[in-house]
């Protein structure tokens, strides 16, 4: 893939720099090694001001009770948010912590986004807190359901982890409503078979209701073993999983969070990974702006709308 998206964010994301240092980034300064400046990232000790000031504290506490990791760049250092202005971790949070604990916002934007109507949106799977109605980095008995069990696998590290999920009911039935969120990611064609993984997913590929088999029948060296497709795999696997063998659920409905604009991503997952599904209808492409829109037409969280126009909308 090109990486026009990617730079045209980063030059925004500079820009944004420049005309809202103090209300967006709290007067950050960026990292410079020797003599190299990194306008696209924020010196360690600010790096928490690249989130969304009124989250900061709360996301740094979500994300050390439940001993998750942190997506790291080549310059960051410790486990800590990322000052890399287009990470799509801190890009994902700046969306949707705010709305963690409220309930009621949370199920307009999974009503609008995969139009079904739900009669609640129930308490996180994972969160130890009956008001946390979005979990990050969700991974929930990935050793017992996918055969994860590298040596210290947790959420957001070593294993499946799915950036968003969220669980409502309908009637007597419960759906996982998971998100795979994106921003600049781009991905070359690297076949990423190998025997752990073919050990570990293939047999569930095969007996996937979900899932269709490759062309060929032959599962290794396939479409599912490359970048994107790849993770939605591994994700479509989990919530079968967490349904099939777990009982957490009924049924699933996927959402890919990718930017209107990063139309090379998008058309890579309409043109791969879609056709590879034997239900298209639970799957869809969301623009992020597009997914907040319920929030901005209910006049909900104003000063968060007006953050999110400015940096990235």
């Amino acid at each position: 893939m090109r990486k026009d998206f990617y730079y045209e964010e980063r030059r925004h994301q500079i820009k944004c720099m420049q005309n809202y240092k103090h209300t967006l980034f709290g007067d950050s300064k960026c990292l410079q090694n020797n003599n190299t400046k990194f306008d696209y990232i924020l010196h360690p000790q600010d790096s928490i001001k690249n989130l969304y000031h009124k989250i900061q504290e709360d996301a740094i506490k979500y994300f050390n009770q439940y001993d998750i990791t942190w997506w790291q760049s080549g310059k960051d250092t410790t486990n800590s948010p990322t000052g890399h202005l287009v990470s799509s971790q801190i890009h994902c949070l700046n969306h949707l912590f705010a709305l963690r604990t409220d309930k009621e916002a949370v199920k307009l934007i999974i009503e609008k986004a995969t139009g079904m109507q739900f009669d609640e949106v129930l308490p996180s799977l994972i969160d130890n807190d009956e008001h946390s109605y979005i979990s990050f980095e969700f991974a929930l008995d990935n050793d017992k359901l996918l055969g994860e069990d590298d040596k210290g696998w947790k959420r957001g590290k070593l294993c499946t982890s799915i950036d968003v999920m969220i669980i409502a009911r309908q009637g007597k039935n419960k759906w996982l409503i998971p998100i795979e969120w994106k921003y600049t990611e781009t991905y070359s064609e690297t076949d990423l078979t190998n025997k752990k993984r073919i050990e570990r997913y293939a047999h569930l590929i095969e007996n996937s209701a979900r899932l269709k088999m490759p062309d060929n029948n032959k599962i290794a060296h396939s479409i599912y073993f490359k970048e994107p497709y790849y993770e939605l795999m591994r994700q479509t696997l989990l919530c079968e999983q967490l349904i099939i063998k777990a009982g957490y659920a009924d049924d699933f409905f996927h959402i890919n969070i990718i930017p209107e604009k990063h139309t090379e991503l998008r058309e890579a997952v309409e043109t791969g990974f879609i056709p590879m599904l034997n239900d298209k209808t639970k799957f869809k492409i969301v623009d992020p702006k597009d997914f907040l829109t319920p929030i901005k037409e209910n006049n909900l969280y104003p000063e968060l709308i007006d953050y999110l126009e400015k940096r990235y909308w």
